[in-house]
């Protein structure tokens, strides 16, 4: 009985990640870059540079991305990668990709969130979440002690969380200046 008992505690977890690999096949792009860079028969040239990584209880990694078919240059789609990796035993990570078009709009989102306070509401506690269509989340919330700190998280199945200070937010948001910046110079013919 003991052995399969243990052996059913075993198999579940399996179980669970098959599934959860199953529903990720199923779920259409979300963005311009995770459609592109799913097209098959092409070659893909895929461009980035790492912009600037943000730590606290997990870490940020932003990247500004360029996905084009190798034989067509003019395909070329640009944005933004934001990787959360966390801390802790597991050490899980996710990408989530936002598109150039939805960069100003991350951006006024951000500059929103980090100028709550508890003013917000007269409730106890408060949190305001800020997501992009690639499932990048970022909360600003009330902790139980009296800070506000931030989440930043990302993926739709198996989601990764990284905790960081509200002051980050400064961070982040002089991150995506720099990718706007780049995407305009590589627009530009690299000038």
């Amino acid at each position: 009985m003991r052995k399969i008992l243990l052996a059913t505690l075993l198999t579940i977890p399996l179980i669970a990640v098959a599934q959860e690999q199953a529903d990720a096949a199923k779920v259409p792009p979300a963005t311009k870059l995770e459609a592109f860079s799913a097209r098959t028969g092409i070659v893909l040239v895929k461009g980035f540079t790492n912009l600037g990584t943000v730590n606290g209880m997990g870490r940020v990694s932003i990247d500004v991305r360029e996905f084009r078919d190798a034989s067509n240059p003019k395909s070329a789609q640009y944005g933004v990668a934001f990787e959360v990796k966390e801390s802790g035993r597991l050490e899980r990570e996710n990408t989530s990709y936002i598109d150039e078009d939805e960069i100003d709009s991350l951006i006024r989102g951000l500059d929103y969130i980090s100028k709550i306070d508890r003013s917000v509401t007269t409730f106890g506690n408060f949190e305001a979440q800020y997501r992009t269509k690639g499932d990048l989340s970022l909360v600003v919330f009330s902790g139980s002690g009296g800070e506000i700190s931030l989440a930043v998280s990302s993926g739709r199945i198996g989601r990764t969380r990284a905790f960081l200070k509200l002051a980050d937010t400064e961070q982040i948001r002089t991150l995506l200046g720099e990718a706007k910046k780049a995407i305009a110079s590589a627009k530009a013919g690299g000038k």
